[in-house]
């Protein structure tokens, strides 16, 4: 999967690490997103150990939206440098991948979880952390 950097690595600050997968999934001209904590996101999370990248996926989407995937194309990886809370030097490898769910679904298992439908034109409005930005940027040059 082709990778692209965002952000600089400040130098001599230690950077805590994590590594994620997401899935961008448009239906019908509109955006299937998750709401948590108060805050819009695409549909995904952490690798867990012994993991796939897909295994990941499927998993957090059945966690955070009732949804089981159909298909999984890669799209990109983006290396982020940024400040977690403002404050918190994170290193965030996201793994994004364009993904078709199941027409039925059902509920979201984790609590706190609300999934919504977005027209297009509003997604990156909503979006606050800078790669899903980012990754919401090369899906569009791409569709």
């Amino acid at each position: 999967m082709k990778k692209i950097v965002i952000g600089e690595k400040i130098p001599d600050r230690k950077y805590d690490f994590r590594e994620t997968c997401f899935g961008i999934c448009e239906r019908n001209g509109k955006m299937l997103l998750v709401i948590k904590k108060g805050q819009h996101s695409f549909i995904g999370g952490g690798i867990e150990d012994g993991e796939t990248k897909e295994e990941c996926l499927k998993r957090e989407f059945i966690e955070e939206s009732g949804y089981k995937i159909t298909s999984i194309k890669e799209l990109i990886t983006v290396d982020c440098f940024w400040l977690a809370a403002g404050q918190w030097p994170l290193e965030s490898l996201v793994n994004f991948f364009v993904v078709e769910v199941a027409e039925e679904h059902g509920e979201p298992l984790e609590e706190g979880h609300t999934v919504v439908e977005v027209e297009l034109d509003k997604v990156k409005d909503l979006l606050p952390l800078p790669y899903h930005q980012k990754g919401l940027e090369v899906y569009l040059e791409r569709r």
